[in-house]
């Protein structure tokens, strides 16, 4: 199955007042380069992390973030330190005694009191935390791969129907090209006969010169390469981790139908070679982007 490099995935886990983010994101590149940040105090889990997303991800610039902290909506923990509570007691008793005022406090006046509310810090242990980030990555990648895959699939099709187009082209370029001998045969004649006065050459010498010429423009072996690379394509794109090998075969379809070009003078060959060599430069910018 044909993959994408490019793809997004996110998860979030919450456990316990605790919540976990995984989010992985990549795009294409011609090796993997992979970078994992985690929580602090987990970064003992980057090796084993790596390797999970090795399993997925054999190309492109990965990049992986995980955050861990308490969830929102929970319940807050706050605490009343005790001294700090019977400091300012003390102080507002003094105050309306000797003010003879009562003192009204309100729950934003209390939390800008230095030290009165402490937040009461969620306990995690290192095997609860190691959990929740192993089960967000894996979903996290779930949901990564599945893009990838959906656009892999997108890439195969854009890609095998412009690989029939240049079939398509083939095709007529061979058509032409068989037609290539005859039609030298006819002009030579007609030149040489303009040429001297109507007494020509001898047919034999005719036919070495018109073989010789049909010999220099014959293109049929590039054709039938071209064809192969072309099934063998097709047949790679339906595999895992082609993209490196697609690209090479890329080269060598170019490489095919640069020599057709260089080796035909004929105009409609010409015509052919450069539509086929439009759509190989779009297949080239599609595999780029295949794993």
């Amino acid at each position: 199955m044909t993959v994408s490099m490019t793809g997004f995935g996110s998860a979030s886990i919450e456990q316990n007042g605790w919540a976990c983010t995984a989010e992985v994101r990549s795009v294409n590149q011609r090796f993997l380069d992979l970078r994992v940040r985690l929580p602090q105090g987990f970064q003992g889990l980057e090796g084993e992390f790596r390797e999970q997303i090795k399993q997925v991800c054999a190309r492109g610039k990965v990049e992986c973030s995980l955050k861990l902290e308490g969830a929102s909506g929970t319940e807050e923990q706050w605490t009343i330190n005790a001294s700090a509570a019977e400091q300012l007691h003390q102080a507002l008793a003094r105050f309306e005694e000797q003010t003879g005022r009562a003192v009204t406090l309100n729950l934003r006046d209390l939390t800008q009191v230095p030290g009165l509310l402490e937040q009461k810090q969620l306990e995690l242990s290192s095997e609860a935390g190691e959990g929740l980030l192993r089960k967000a990555l894996t979903e996290a990648l779930q949901v990564m791969q599945q893009m990838r895959e959906r656009e892999g699939q997108a890439l195969q099709h854009d890609v095998t129907s412009r690989l029939s187009r240049c079939q398509g082209l083939v095709q007529e370029i061979s058509g032409w090209s068989s037609e290539i001998p005859s039609s030298y045969h006819k002009r030579l004649e007609e030149n040489l006969a303009a040429f001297t006065q109507g007494s020509g050459l001898p047919e034999e010498r005719l036919l070495q010169e018109v073989a010789l010429m049909a010999d220099k423009v014959d293109i049929s072996e590039e054709l039938v390469r071209f064809e192969t690379h072309v099934q063998h394509m097709t047949e790679l794109l339906a595999q895992p981790n082609s993209g490196k090998k697609a690209e090479f075969l890329l080269q060598e379809l170019n490489r095919e139908v640069n020599t057709m070009a260089s080796k035909s003078g004929h105009a409609g060959i010409s015509r052919a070679t450069v539509e086929i060599k439009s759509e190989l430069e779009k297949i080239r910018e599609q595999i780029q982007n295949i794993e």
